[in-house]
């Protein structure tokens, strides 16, 4: 896996000689707002681009990173909203929790994120993991289907950890029952200390944190996301190729293919919780022209060697998106259907939360 190189899924547009004539940074600072703490995956994902969009962007600006945290990402991105310039010294650093924000109705929201100009994104996936005793091997939930008791952190409901709930009530793990009010680092501690049963974790957590476990004996693999083609298709997590994803372990319980609504469902969470789980965009307004001139510029950047040689390690092995591909993917992430809606507040219900998806 540490050989994979990030590839590069750029949308089929010719890049005009003088786009990036109309775009002259020279002297300037680009604000890149981050709605999150400093120190949190979108920080890191931000910072490990920095010096390389100063390198790339016409007339190499100072690229400086704001935190604005507060309100579940609320606060910094109606900052954004209110306060960013479409004239290319702006940048939003978008990620799931925002997106999960429009998704899911959330009246504080005053940002009108379907406007904004994607640059680039860049996925991420899920790992779900439990303990050795709880597991007859890698994929296998038939003890957790039939535990008296299977619980699991669950920050809020109002959050990404929402999707946890659909998941395992998809796959019959009907004893499942969230803790709310652990964050996920917390959550794994409990995990680790035997409190709670199934636990999951982002990519750069689970191989610095769970593989190791793994391959003690201790922790055994149950399934990943998925990885979502632009063309609908599903692969295996490059990370875990040996796991089953969510939908093939949907079929193994259920015996049939994930479909209909589930499916509709599935790739909605998908995008938001997966394929834009961080982000840079541009201001709504900003011009095709500065749009495009950072777009040329990331592509760029994705083609240094130096960003060939940490991209990995850092961001994870999976494929950034730049371009006009990562508008209808950050659509779907933020719009969900009716159909979409009445399941996840179904099992919302289920569990007894008084919070609805709007």
């Amino acid at each position: 896996m540490r050989n994979l190189i990030i590839c590069l899924l750029v949308s089929c547009f010719a890049w005009s000689p003088s786009v990036s004539a109309n775009l002259d940074l020279s002297g300037k600072t680009v604000t890149w707002i981050i709605p999150f703490k400093e120190g949190g995956g979108t920080s890191r994902f931000a910072r490990f681009l920095q010096p390389f969009l100063t390198k790339y962007l016409p007339g190499n600006p100072t690229v400086q990173i704001q935190h604005i945290p507060g309100g579940g990402a609320i606060k910094g991105s109606n900052y954004f909203q209110k306060n960013a310039k479409p004239d290319g010294t702006y940048l939003f650093g978008c990620s799931t929790s925002v997106i999960v924000n429009v998704a899911t109705g959330n009246p504080l929201v005053e940002y009108n994120l379907g406007a904004y100009k994607p640059v680039l994104l860049l996925p991420q996936n899920t790992h779900w993991f439990t303990r050795s005793d709880l597991a007859s091997g890698t994929s296998d939930i038939s003890k957790l289907q039939e535990s008296g008791l299977v619980l699991y952190a669950l920050k809020t409901p109002a959050s990404a950890d929402l999707f946890h709930i659909w998941v395992f009530d998809k796959l019959g793990i009907k004893k499942a029952r969230p803790i709310p009010g652990l964050s996920s680092g917390e959550g794994y501690q409990a995990f680790l200390r035997g409190e709670i049963h199934l636990s999951s974790h982002g990519a750069a957590n689970y191989v610095k944190k769970v593989k190791p476990e793994i391959e003690k004996g201790k922790v055994v693999d149950v399934m990943t996301l998925g990885i979502v083609g632009s063309d609908g298709s599903i692969s295996r997590n490059p990370l875990a190729p040996d796991v089953l994803t969510f939908p093939e372990m949907y079929e193994k319980v259920n015996g049939k293919k994930l479909g209909g609504a589930d499916l509709e469902a599935y790739y909605s969470i998908a995008a938001a919780w997966a394929q834009a789980s961080k982000s840079m965009l541009l201001p709504e307004g900003t011009p095709d022209a500065i749009v495009e001139a950072y777009r040329k510029a990331v592509t760029a950047m994705v083609n240094d060697p130096e960003f060939k040689e940490k991209a990995t390690k850092v961001l994870g092995p999976y494929p950034l998106i730049i371009g006009d591909e990562a508008g209808p993917i950050l659509k779907k992430a933020a719009i969900f259907s009716d159909s979409t809606k009445e399941q996840l507040n179904a099992v919302l219900k289920k569990n007894r939360f008084v919070y609805r998806v709007q």
